[in-house]
């Protein structure tokens, strides 16, 4: 019988799920570290591009993948006029904005750990100037982005395979 080691077990403790609300999302702007306290949304995934192979001799339509595109998705709550402000040089005829994206989850509950993710050459597909209502409700905004680096600084420990 094949012994398998984790730090979490042979079997799955709710314990060790990882609590969204322990994320911490940094971005960083020409330099300069900017903790994203009003973010309350972040996803990111890479998708493949694959094109069709046909072959004699084999019924099945195969999948080869030809490239990689990495998209997300990034939102909070408006306090700032930071993205208005970063936004204004390119459409004033200056240059787009490209920052860094650094993901960080830890639950301390959990015995998975930390994971940090790094993304690179990230560009929001829109920007957010203004999103109210006559409600009850808070403002806020939410962005797709691409980014076109991504490096995995800390792994979860709690279950390799």
């Amino acid at each position: 019988m094949d012994e398998t080691v984790s730090t979490v077990g042979s079997f799955l403790n709710g314990r060790d799920t990882i609590s969204t609300k322990d994320a911490k999302v940094y971005v960083t702007i020409e330099g300069k570290v900017i903790p994203l306290i009003e973010c309350k949304k972040f996803s990111a995934k890479l998708e493949k591009n694959k094109e069709d192979v046909q072959t004699l001799g084999s019924r099945w339509k195969h999948k080869k993948v030809t490239s990689v595109e990495g998209t997300g998705t990034l939102g909070g709550y408006l306090i700032s006029s930071n993205w208005t402000k970063y936004a204004l040089p390119y459409i004033n005829g200056g240059k787009d904005l490209y920052f860094e994206i650094t993901m960080t989850i830890n639950d301390p509950t959990s015995r998975a750990g930390t994971q940090t993710l790094h993304f690179g050459e990230v560009n929001l597909d829109d920007v957010p100037f203004a999103d109210f209502e006559a409600d009850d409700g808070v403002m806020d905004w939410e962005s797709d982005f691409t980014f076109e680096q991504v490096n995995l600084v800390t792994g979860f420990n709690g279950f390799d395979l």
